[in-house]
């Protein structure tokens, strides 16, 4: 699977344009973009809108990556990790909890506060 900037400079290369609309990715105009791309960008969803939130954040391209990362943590991706998996999970999203990116903040504070089961 490709990353989402490899994703987004072949749509370039297509003549295409891919943009985020709320949850949804738009793509203009779509009958210039090839099936296999299309698949493709069906498949990096969830990291494309992340990518395409972050660049509209002014994010740098490696601080990108953590909006998708917090939203695994958010979604309970990571419940019940271990100590060292969610100390590095923090370590990654400072740059993002720094910024007041919202997203951000509320997984780290997950990872510091984990809900407890019954």
């Amino acid at each position: 699977m490709s990353s989402a900037p490899a994703i987004l400079a072949r749509c370039r290369q297509a003549g295409v344009r891919l943009w985020r609309d709320g949850d949804r990715l738009a793509i203009a105009p779509a009958r210039l973009c090839p099936p296999d791309l299309l698949a493709e960008i069906r498949a990096s969803k969830p990291r494309l809108l992340a990518w395409l939130e972050g660049a509209a954040l002014k994010l740098r391209d490696d601080e990108i990556p953590w909006l998708y990362v917090a939203r695994q943590i958010l979604a309970g991706e990571f419940d019940g990790c271990d100590r060292s998996t969610a100390a590095s999970l923090r370590f990654g999203l400072r740059p993002l909890v720094r910024r007041g990116i919202r997203v951000a903040t509320l997984a780290d504070e997950q990872l510091h506060h984990p809900q407890r089961s019954a």
